[in-house]
């Protein structure tokens, strides 16, 4: 393999298309939640709609603080019609995936280098929580 190639691979961020369904709304709902942010809006409604349900819409809002309050440096996200994830968006979207699949240690394989035990804890229940709101009859 040449260089230039697994440059390439190393630095392509995948495409939000690219990422399963609930990787991508995951994304997509972050990305939205921050444009609130900074316009002084709620994004409780619109991610109320998003996944037809206020428990999810609240724990997924609990996600994002989980987030926001762990992680090591600013978190980057890109613009909402961008069509590519950025590098934390991308790594969000495999936990999403990792507590999706019950996987702790695939999600703690993912974050553990910036991450320490108690905010790897807090965010993977986090996403458990969220993703079982989502399920239609568990919670």
């Amino acid at each position: 393999m040449h260089s230039n190639t697994l440059i390439r691979q190393l630095t392509t961020q995948p495409l939000i298309r690219d990422l399963s369904v609930e990787a991508a709304q995951a994304v997509l709902a972050l990305r939205y939640c921050i444009v609130c942010r900074r316009n002084d809006r709620d994004p409780m409604p619109e991610l109320e709609r998003r996944w037809g349900n206020v428990l999810a819409a609240r724990r997924y809002r609990l996600v994002v603080e989980a987030i926001g309050h762990s992680w090591p440096d600013p978190f980057a996200v890109a613009p909402p019609c961008c069509p590519r994830a950025s590098f934390d968006e991308a790594l969000l979207a495999d936990m999403v995936t990792a507590a999706a699949h019950g996987d702790r240690v695939a999600f703690d394989v993912l974050t553990a280098e910036m991450l320490g035990s108690d905010a790897r804890e807090m965010i993977f229940v986090a996403l458990e929580n969220f993703i079982r709101a989502r399920a239609p009859g568990r919670v």
